[in-house]
């Protein structure tokens, strides 16, 4: 639809009226907004005039409330789940020197990206997602978490990390986003990793957003899955470790030298929303799965037909798919047809545990299908 600058003009000097809910929603929208701007050094004035802004969004959009409320929060959504930026692969296969004279067919299984619901997923997990920024200058780069949520399962962290002349902690492109992810070179002077304390740790995938970013800006989201339950009460935290020097000269030095180098640890706390809920299916013996809209932990032990040996490895996870009740249906992974529609696996114990990259309306699912075994949800 397009509108004159007449009619841009007439609609924002119509007296508008907005509910003490939208009107807050704005307000919280734009304190936020400019603390962005506190943090990155680069204060800029947005202007309190709520009516005008909230009759601005009207011409956009009908969902006024929704939609700026969400807005915060659209890098998180379109970065975890949404697909503007992240394009749809098919099975790629490869030969790879096998490191003995020969050459060996490597499949990339296919993934599958699709539009997110702003609105939606507000409305389904925004309580849960931070919407206030954490900013660490490290060295010469700049670490911003923009947006962080958890559940008992794994946890979904948007952010960026930018450097004058260069990121140089990080690497990452399109190889690394269809295999295992970016991870930090040997010139980076700092590392971090997320954890719940001493016995629960997170394993991750780092995408790079390949459109968004810059040689200078990194748009990153990062795929967390936790080693162990996470239980009511356990903070997620961010420890970044500071090196001396590079992590390449670090790990040259003796076990001794390393012992004694000067390496410093900040811990931070990432979330004080809780964790998004999850709802489990319990066919005793017969089979059990916990999910929510974000990820799926299966116990392999159950159901199966699997040796104890057996349920600790994920090669045995042949088939995960959730169906839906209008006949739809998500395949997260399946091993016949090399597709692996997620955003990070893996085996912790005899549990399988995917993050989803995408949403799912746990209302929606009629049953679960993992290998041969069927979960009803309903």
């Amino acid at each position: 639809m397009r509108i004159s600058e007449n009619q841009l003009r007439e609609t924002l000097s119509r007296e508008v009226q907005v509910s003490d809910q939208v009107n807050e929603r704005l307000r919280d929208t734009y304190e936020i907004l400019e603390k962005r701007q506190e943090d990155s050094g680069k204060k800029k004035y947005y202007g309190r005039n709520l009516r005008a802004a909230a009759a601005a969004a009207a011409i956009i959009c009908c969902g006024v409330p929704s939609i700026v409320y969400a807005s915060v929060k659209t890098g998180f959504f379109e970065g975890m789940f949404g697909n503007s930026t992240k394009k749809s692969t098919e099975v790629i296969h490869r030969e790879i020197d096998d490191g003995k004279d020969g050459k060996v067919t490597v499949d990339i299984p296919s993934k599958e990206f699709v539009p997110v619901d702003e609105a939606k997923a507000e409305a389904m997990i925004g309580q849960w997602v931070t919407d206030e920024p954490i900013v660490r200058e490290i060295g010469e780069h700049t670490l911003t978490i923009e947006s962080f949520a958890y559940d008992k399962n794994g946890a979904w962290m948007y952010f960026t990390l930018g450097r004058e002349g260069g990121v140089t902690a990080l690497q990452g492109d399109m190889d690394t986003n269809l295999t295992k992810g970016a991870y930090f070179t040997d010139d980076a002077e700092f590392y971090f990793n997320l954890n719940c304390g001493e016995e629960i740790f997170g394993c991750d995938n780092i995408y790079i957003d390949m459109e968004k970013s810059t040689d200078e800006l990194l748009y990153c989201s990062d795929y967390i899955l936790w080693s162990e339950g996470v239980e009511e009460g356990d903070t997620p935290k961010l420890s970044i470790e500071r090196y001396p020097c590079t992590r390449g000269e670090l790990y040259a030095m003796s076990d001794e030298e390393r012992a004694a180098a000067d390496i410093q640890t900040e811990t931070i706390e990432l979330s004080d929303k809780g964790q998004i809920p999850v709802q489990s299916i319990d066919l005793g013996e017969n089979g059990f799965l916990e999910y929510s809209p974000v990820s799926v932990s299966v116990d392999m032990s159950k159901g199966m037909g699997l040796s104890d040996e057996e349920a600790q490895d994920p090669y045995y996870m042949k088939h995960l798919e959730i169906r839906y009740k209008d006949g739809s249906s998500y395949v997260v992974s399946d091993q016949e047809g090399c597709i692996e529609n997620n955003g990070y696996v893996m085996g912790a114990g005899v549990w399988y545990k995917a993050a989803f990259n995408r949403l799912v309306d746990t209302d929606e699912i009629a049953e679960i299908l993992v290998n041969d075994v069927r979960f009803p949800a309903e």
